[in-house]
């Protein structure tokens, strides 16, 4: 069974299983992104809305790069 999920949701898992992935902390994130710890706990929040620009950003201080695809 599939459940349909909201992009900005699946970003949001894709991001957190980055970080369990790569060891790396929300503290670390934060210098990586130079902001504060307070601001990656409402990134990862999934019922706190985010920019897909800020979610872009996330993964790229984590030397990945998200894509978008429409069908």
């Amino acid at each position: 069974m599939a459940v349909d999920l909201p992009a900005s949701v699946v970003a949001k898992v894709l991001l957190l299983n980055t970080m369990v992935q790569a060891h790396i902390r929300p503290a670390d994130l934060a210098r990586k992104m130079h902001i504060k710890p307070q601001e990656v706990t409402r990134i990862t929040d999934i019922k706190h809305s985010t920019k897909i620009d800020t979610l872009q950003n996330a993964f790229k201080a984590l030397g990945k790069e998200l894509v978008l695809e429409l069908r």
